[in-house]
């Protein structure tokens, strides 16, 4: 988790030196910003240094997905992946997290086989699953990929 502490000039400064908890220090990421309420949000957002730490926290957090993946595919057999496999654990209901690939579905844009993939990310948000598009950049998008580009962790196993 990451805190976001954005003031004008000196505040932050201030508050920074007054808080003792030095792991709480490294959670905060200070940031200056002249406005308030949505510009000032909007302002903050742009702010390199905070860009930056949204996007480590991104990789991070689809990494660690691929990683739950791959334990529940060695483990406890609570995955699938590969197109047909997880179209059917999406068609079953079974799906709790959906990942897909950024390259999967340019892909399948460029080669007019979008709405199937589509469909499957609407079953899996109508039946409370969560949706993930991942990366193919770094490391756990790379996996994916050679999984098939998309994959699922599931409520339960299928017996198929």
């Amino acid at each position: 988790i990451k805190i976001i502490l954005a003031s004008p000039a000196f505040w932050k400064e201030e508050l920074m030196k007054e808080l003792k908890n030095e792991e709480l220090k490294k959670k905060i990421i200070p940031a200056t910003c002249n406005s308030t309420g949505k510009n000032g949000i909007n302002e903050v957002l742009r702010r390199p240094e905070v860009k930056a730490a949204l996007h480590e926290d991104r990789i991070a957090k689809e990494i660690n997905l691929v990683e739950e993946l791959l334990t529940e595919i060695s483990k406890n057999n609570l995955a699938v992946y590969g197109l047909k496999d997880t179209e059917n654990a999406v068609n079953a209901g079974a799906v709790k997290t959906l990942l897909i690939t950024d390259s999967l579905i340019q892909k399948a844009r460029e080669t007019n086989n979008y709405e199937k993939i589509d469909n499957m990310m609407k079953i899996t948000d109508s039946m409370k699953g969560s949706i993930n598009i991942i990366s193919s950049e770094h490391e756990g998008g790379k996996k994916l990929n050679g999984l098939g580009g998309i994959a699922a962790i599931l409520r339960y196993k299928l017996n198929y």
